[in-house]
């Protein structure tokens, strides 16, 4: 998911590259990613504690001074905004990972409905990524509306703006009046003239015979 992948990207930005990373690439992590990636270790554990998914996407005062104090103590000084820029793409991925994971156990738990086997699976989870699905189709359909009216606006405000020109400027309405196209046009029509007479005059000279 889009939103998931965004959030683990920011959250490896801040906290620098793994275990892996640093042995295969040889990249290191600076002070502060080093930092980053204590408070994170500490959010972990704080997201840990609870057995089901964590709802409240807001950390507590209290929780705020633990996760500040257990840092302190190793000798590691923050302060709260540091915290919640860690907490913040760090609940959302695991929020979303969470949701996607009972969502699968729900298509796993369809096959049981479809035996009248009984189960106690919410798959409420479905009805939140099917109503961001909507809202996502439902917002990308009127800004595409939004911007065809606007585009519509500047071309038929440009297009009156030139014929406006055109109306005032006497040389470009008589270029245009006999501009070679028209002087094509006007050949043409003296040339079909000129051929209608004389299939004419043909005609009459085979009627005379």
């Amino acid at each position: 998911m889009l939103s998931e992948t965004k959030a683990e990207a920011q959250l490896n930005e801040l906290i620098g590259p793994g275990f892996t990373d640093r042995w295969l690439k040889w990249r290191s992590k600076s002070g502060d990613q080093n930092v980053n990636s204590y408070i994170k270790y500490e959010l972990d554990k704080l997201l840990a504690q609870h057995n089901t998914q964590r709802q409240n996407p807001i950390l507590g005062s209290d929780e705020l001074t633990a996760v500040k104090k257990n840092l302190q103590n190793q000798g590691i000084e923050v302060d709260y905004e540091m915290i919640k820029q860690i907490w913040f793409p760090l609940f959302r991925m695991s929020f979303l990972r969470s949701a996607l994971n009972r969502a699968y156990d729900c298509r796993k738990g369809f096959y049981l409905y479809q035996q009248n086997i009984e189960s106690d699976l919410s798959c409420d989870d479905i009805v939140l990524f099917w109503r961001i699905q909507r809202m996502i189709a439902i917002t990308s359909n009127a800004l595409r509306q939004q911007v065809m009216n606007t585009e519509g606006r500047r071309l038929e405000k440009e297009i009156k703006e030139v014929l406006d020109d055109y109306s005032q400027d006497s040389e470009k309405k008589t270029s245009l009046l006999t501009g070679r196209r028209v002087q094509l046009a006007e050949e043409l029509k003296r040339v079909r003239q000129i051929q209608e007479k004389l299939e004419e005059f043909i005609a009459l000279l085979n009627e005379e015979k």
